[in-house]
């Protein structure tokens, strides 16, 4: 509506003016030259507002005519108001800003701002505390400030879904959780957080249990070995059978806990047993499935069925695969009912190796799902405990699968049974003559 006004008001102007000196050039018979002189002056006119928007654009001159008719004092405010809106903004950026900075500098954590080569943009004042950064390191690379190879590999790798924990220095006690979020045009905040006295109390637990567990295997096989004296020594008194039984029942079951705990505890602290071997994947299965046959005749007996890629070795630990497979077979078994089917297959797949365990059990309400592989974490109590499980077995092939960068994956339906599998990724894998083998079979 504006806009439509101020050309009315420009044609009125130039269209008056031009009206105006013709009728005076026919009074006076200088019409030929005085409507030329109106257009040219016209043009000056306009010539002039065009140097006044100029020295206003290059802020040499702050004024502007706004009370210009036409369609130049449209344009001037329009512009006015622009000014304004750029002027408010900038006041209100002023102030978020402002008030980002203090927030920032109220954090506890150390905040870096980085962009898309890790070079660092800010910081707050934690940064300077915790991580030694100073302001004046602005635009160098944070790996030359913050030298350790697990963060450079660490920010080359990009995958940011887990923290990462470090100590900034070798042989001093301090650990930091390392965050990296992206955000915006390939920009990151890299957040450090003091987690000394959790990584404390973690390594004083681990220890705790450990050390427990290892200092009651001593009289608890005193006390096994006990029980074995009585029971070949107690002809005489054959009420002794059934609580002798128990006795036996439970200390072993004791026995399986603390072994369990042990190998959490190793599996926690991240401690090696040993170099990385070719470990044939393979024969572990068919060792844990002879072994499950066995189990299964103590529970009626199960139709098992094996399906192996032959020949399949990786990279790894024996004993840690072991306890991955034999967990999620023997869990197969003591959860299905007698004459239940099991199947158990290693199949290649495009980016390793697949590793299923399918039962026709009782199955799992999908509540229960999401807290399986937790430490003593039982969907029945009584029926885990009648089955001879220790509540670990999840939790241990858990915390293997992320050494070996995998996950377990769990599907299940109450009354139609479950299956847990894992793939273990490619580079894991030796060379080794994949496919499926010949020997697939049924065993009752």
């Amino acid at each position: 509506m504006m806009l439509l006004k101020a050309w009315r008001e420009e044609l009125w102007v130039i269209g008056g003016l031009l009206v105006v000196l013709w009728l005076v050039g026919l009074l006076t018979g200088l019409a030929r030259w005085l409507v030329p002189a109106g257009v040219v002056g016209y043009l000056v006119w306009h010539l002039y507002h065009l140097r006044l928007l100029i020295r206003w654009l290059d802020r040499s001159s702050r004024q502007l005519p706004f009370s210009t008719p036409g369609i130049w004092g449209y344009v001037y405010h329009r512009l006015e108001v622009r000014r304004r809106k750029v002027k408010s903004g900038k006041k209100q950026i002023g102030r978020l800003l402002k008030e980002f900075k203090s927030s920032t500098r109220a954090l506890p954590d150390a905040t870096i701002v980085l962009n898309s080569d890790f070079n660092i943009q800010w910081i707050n004042k934690a940064a300077t505390t915790l991580l030694g950064v100073r302001k004046s390191d602005a635009g160098q690379p944070v790996t030359n400030l913050i030298r350790h190879p697990d963060l450079e590999y660490y920010l080359d790798a990009g995958e940011f879904e887990r923290p990462l924990q470090m100590a900034p220095q070798p042989g001093v006690d301090t650990r930091l959780a390392i965050t990296v979020v992206p955000y915006g045009q390939q920009q990151y905040l890299l957040l450090a957080r003091d987690v000394t006295e959790q990584h404390r109390i973690e390594v004083m637990r681990r220890d705790f249990i450990a050390n427990a567990s290892h200092e009651l295997r001593t009289p608890l096989s005193v006390l096994q070995g006990s029980i074995e004296q009585l029971e070949a020594g107690m002809g005489s008194h054959p009420d002794l059978g059934k609580p002798l039984a128990r006795m036996k029942r439970q200390s072993q079951r004791m026995m399986s806990i603390l072994q369990d705990l042990l190998t959490l505890a190793r599996l926690e602290s991240r401690q090696e047993t040993g170099p990385l071997q070719a470990v044939p994947l393979s024969s572990v299965i068919e060792e844990v499935v002879e072994e499950a046959q066995a189990a299964s005749a103590q529970h009626g007996g199960h139709n098992i069925l094996v399906e192996v890629a032959e020949d399949v070795r990786v990279r790894g630990q024996q004993e840690d695969l072991y306890a991955v497979v034999s967990n999620l077979v023997m869990n197969a078994v003591r959860y299905t009912p007698a004459d239940g089917t099991i199947r158990v297959t290693l199949t290649p797949v495009a980016n390793g190796v697949r590793f299923e365990v399918t039962d026709t059990g009782v199955g799992i309400l999908p509540q229960h799902l999401a807290r399986l592989t937790e430490r003593f974490y039982r969907v029945d109590v009584g029926r885990s405990r009648e089955a001879g499980g220790t509540g670990l077995g999840l939790s241990i092939v858990k915390h293997v699968l992320e050494r070996y960068e995998s996950f377990l994956e769990i599907s299940s339906r109450p009354g139609a049974g479950s299956t847990f599998a894992f793939t273990l990724p490619g580079k894991y894998l030796e060379e080794s003559r994949s496919g499926l083998g010949d020997d697939s079979r049924k065993v009752s």
